[in-house]
């Protein structure tokens, strides 16, 4: 299988043109005609945008109108428009049931029936269901990007009519929303009506049980809350400040007994006690002791005055010590009464405390059923808010869409459209004739270009030969060459074109193949080289004159043999009417040199086969010993050596002979022999497929041959000059 790169694909489009341009033509005419019998059709559209800001039954709008609407409402919105029963509210309203359009009419047989009383009438269930499926079938409803949008259209047949039956698509619709929300509104208020009565019993038997149970428990709510709760603060904050009194107590009496320790004398203990007895005896003690040093240093220590004066000293000491003694009694009985006030406020709040242990249960009772309490009275407000909502909305209906455009009368028909349907059958035609041509080009089982021969018969092409018809052939032969006795081919110009035509396509492609050859057989050998094919009239036994002429014209000792003892077709055209041949040298009934024949302008010499009835031991001939000196022979008196063989597919001889040859050259008619053939034929000879120079593809159409070579230009046959021209 070739591969199929873009370059190759343009040039199989451009060597099946033809069958392009029919199916291309077919296509368009095809839509030419669905444009002339397709009926006319309208379409009428209108517009409805589902507005999230409207309020819904049993849902809380938010106060800025943003709250976002889920994208399947709008899809839900887009199936109730293409819906039976907003449909079915349509045909009522237009009474479509009377439109044959809609609900069909009558055949012949059905009227007939009618008329003699044997039909039954068709019921009105049924005309609504007929004309419901009709309108159904010709809307189209779709959401318009990710917009709240929907465009809703009706097609018919008929202008006016499409416009009116979209807009009572409309009309239904809306009336139909209205309806429903209606109803919805209606059942939820009468469920809510109930729900409302249940959860008022349920609040209020939720509020008694709360009630119940503090009186049972002896629990009371004040400002501040519960009485335990509000009794236990009150001594725990006593109790700290007690505390707080019994600490301070203690140190005002631990500081007198220091101070007792102390000398009265010392600035501290009056500051620390702030006594006014003590301050002014310690102010005395102070005078006199003044006094005393100073007559101790007048006078002398021992003197009276002195005397006197340290009495009075001693004697307001004592007095200081005995109110010190009074003030610490006085200290210590605060102290052991803060200490007893702390105690009794102690044993308080141990005792609220356990009896608080005590109620804990009792509270968390109490907490569950507050709880309760308030979730039914939670609900009761929302439910009662919800019915007032829905009761107003059941006097005032509020849908979520309203319709932004209304539909139209189209004024031209939306199908069938001209544009779509020529670009349509554009493709559709380039697109089967490229089909056409790729199934031609890959599934025809011919030969057309030299890739077809080098892809499935693994051969090199050496040319294509074009096709020359004997009449053309005989007045070009008439022109350029004198018919002499001695010329081989005179009777048949075809086997000589070479001649005739020296300067054409014909010609330049044997000295293709000729050249080819040269490169194939090497420098210092004569080639053995045997023509055929894998069936017979592919035009071999031509191929094989015009080489051996071309290749004796150009001055190489050249020798053509008829190969073909089955059908010695070679013979009949260069040499009719001889009396010996090949096959009488093999058989021993004639000389080598006796059968010879030589062309007088081309000096080429010919061994003919002159069968006169048909040979049981063909092969035996061709593998006898004298054949092989038939070709040693050859090789020491020629440098080329033609034999044209039998085809490959009916018979064994190519098979048989195949040691004794140097090189083939393979036949393919084009455009005729199968692929499968050439296989076959190929598998035939596979021990000397590797001598098998390449093939030619003979009898091509000139005519499609040149469109099939178009691909390398305008000037590409210019160098080829035909007799008839020159």
């Amino acid at each position: 299988m070739p591969q199929l790169d873009l370059l190759a694909l343009m040039r199989m489009c451009y060597r099946q043109w033809p069958v392009v341009l029919g199916a291309l033509g077919l296509a368009l005419l095809l839509g030419t005609m669905y444009l002339a019998t397709a009926q006319r059709r309208y379409t009428a559209s209108f517009l409805i945008m589902v507005d999230t800001r409207k309020s819904q039954v049993m849902a809380r709008q938010d106060a800025s109108g943003d709250r976002q609407l889920d994208p399947g409402l709008v899809d839900s919105q887009v199936e109730i428009l293409k819906s039976d029963s907003v449909a079915l509210s349509v045909v009522r309203d237009l009474k479509l049931t009377n439109d044959p359009d809609f609900v069909g009419t009558p055949g012949l047989i059905s009227r007939l029936l009618s008329l003699g009383g044997a039909g039954t009438p068709r019921s009105q269930e049924d005309l609504e269901k007929s004309a419901v499926d009709t309108l159904t079938a010709g809307v189209r409803a779709k959401r318009i990007g990710v917009t709240y949008v929907i465009q809703v259209d009706y097609i018919g047949t008929n202008a006016e009519k499409a416009a009116a039956i979209a807009n009572a698509l409309s009309d239904s619709y809306m009336v139909g929303e209205l309806e429903a929300r209606y109803q919805a509104t209606r059942r939820a208020s009468r469920w809510l009506e109930d729900r409302i009565k249940e959860l008022r019993e349920q609040s209020g038997a939720a509020d008694l049980a709360v009630q119940k149970f503090k009186s049972d428990n002896n629990i009371i709510d004040t400002s501040r809350g519960l009485m335990s709760e509000q009794q236990l603060a009150d001594v725990n904050t006593q109790l700290v400040t007690a505390r707080a009194g019994t600490a301070e107590s203690k140190a005002r009496f631990d500081r007198v007994q220091e101070v007792i320790n102390s000398d009265i004398v010392n600035g501290t203990v009056a500051d620390a006690l702030r006594n006014e007895v003590i301050t002014r005896l310690r102010a005395q003690y102070l005078d006199i002791s003044a006094r005393e040093a100073n007559f101790s240093a007048r006078y002398g220590k021992d003197h009276r005055a002195v005397m006197d004066l340290r009495k009075q000293m001693t004697e307001i000491e004592r007095t200081a010590r005995e109110e010190l003694q009074r003030v610490a009694e006085s200290a210590k009985s605060d102290y052991e009464i803060s200490q007893a006030r702390e105690r009794s406020l102690r044993e308080s709040l141990d005792q609220l405390i356990s009896q608080a242990g005590s109620s804990n249960q009792a509270q968390v009772k109490l907490r569950d059923l507050e709880s309760s309490a308030q979730s039914y009275r939670s609900l009761y407000e929302s439910f009662l808010q919800k019915f007032q909502e829905a009761t107003q909305e059941q006097t005032f209906p509020v849908i979520n869409a309203r319709i932004i455009t209304p539909a139209a009368v189209p004024t031209r028909p939306s199908s069938p459209r001209a544009i779509l349907i020529y670009a349509g059958s554009l493709v559709f035609g380039l697109a089967l004739g490229f089909g056409a041509a790729l199934f031609r080009e890959l599934l025809g089982n011919n030969f057309r270009t030299p890739e077809d021969v080098n892809n499935y018969a693994g051969l090199e092409c050496l040319g294509v030969l074009p096709h020359i018809g004997d009449e053309t052939q005989k007045s070009r032969a008439l022109r350029s060459v004198t018919l002499t006795d001695g010329i081989l081919g005179s009777a048949n110009p075809i086997a000589r074109h070479v001649i005739i035509a020296p300067f054409s396509r014909f010609t330049e492609t044997i000295r293709n193949v000729k050249v080819s050859l040269d490169i194939a057989r090497g420098a210092n050998r004569a080639a053995v080289i045997g023509i055929t094919s894998s069936v017979p009239t592919e035009g071999k036994t031509t191929f094989s004159s015009n080489l051996a002429l071309l290749t004796a014209q150009m001055g190489h000792r050249t020798l053509l043999i008829d190969g073909d003892m089955h059908s010695p077709s070679l013979t009949k055209t260069l040499q009719p009417g001889l009396e010996l041949g090949l096959v009488d040298f093999l058989n021993g009934k004639a000389s080598l040199s006796s059968i010879i024949q030589r062309d007088a302008v081309t000096g080429l010499d010919f061994i003919p086969t002159i069968v006169t009835e048909r040979q049981p031991n063909i092969v035996a001939l061709l593998t006898s010993t004298r054949m092989n000196e038939l070709i040693e022979s050859a090789r020491k008196n020629y440098d080329y050596i033609y034999v044209d063989l039998p085809p490959v597919v009916p018979v064994v001889d190519v098979k048989a002979c195949m040691h004794l040859f140097d090189n083939y050259v393979f036949v393919i008619e084009w455009a005729n022999t199968s692929r499968d053939v050439v296989r076959d034929a190929m598998l035939s000879v596979e021990p000397a497929r590797q001598r098998f120079v390449g093939a030619i593809l003979n009898k091509a159409d000139p005519a499609e041959l040149k469109r099939l070579e178009a691909y390398r230009g305008a000037a590409y046959g210019n160098y080829y000059v035909e007799a008839d021209a020159a």
